[in-house]
């Protein structure tokens, strides 16, 4: 329910109601937003996916965020709420199924590092990366900088999340 509620709010229904599955549960994600104010309730949120912190050598940071099959997210894309400097991270979301091959491609040592990936249940990848964007929904990168450790990014956030329609 987590990516229905955050595809909705990004202004992607259709793959919202994908996401949400059967009627009853479309009417239920749609209370949700109602109902629950983002900046106040993004904690409930954090199920959308398996957080995991990689080391890796620095020559492969944009490489790594250049791959067909991730969306960058969180510090990656920071200027979705007007940060501008060049981020020494890369946040992203990928499929779990392709985590081995994403970790062996890139020779990532699990552990405190510069790269945090976001891995999303392969039945619900296809929802994200649909538009060709690369860049995951934006209610999901607000929330990702929200729970980021830039307290500049944070404070962003919170005031991108605070005048969400």
């Amino acid at each position: 329910m987590a990516w229905a509620v955050l595809l909705l709010a990004s202004g992607h229904d259709a793959a919202a109601q994908l996401a949400s599955g059967r009627d009853r549960y479309w009417s239920r994600v749609r209370a949700w937003l109602r109902d629950h104010p983002l900046p106040e309730h993004a904690p409930r949120l954090r199920a959308r996916a398996e957080e995991e912190e990689f080391d890796i050598h620095p020559s492969e940071l944009k490489r790594i965020l250049g791959r067909p099959n991730v969306l960058a997210t969180g510090v990656s894309v920071g200027d979705a709420v007007g940060l501008v400097d060049p981020a020494s991270a890369v946040e992203m979301y990928a499929p779990i199924g392709r985590r081995h091959a994403i970790v062996d491609e890139h020779a990532l040592t699990a552990g405190a590092g510069p790269v945090r990936i976001r891995w999303v249940p392969d039945g619900v990848w296809p929802l994200l990366d649909r538009d060709g964007d690369r860049r995951a929904p934006r209610a999901a990168v607000l929330l990702d900088l929200l729970e980021g450790d830039e307290p500049r990014a944070r404070r962003e956030a919170a005031r991108a999340l605070a005048s969400w329609p």
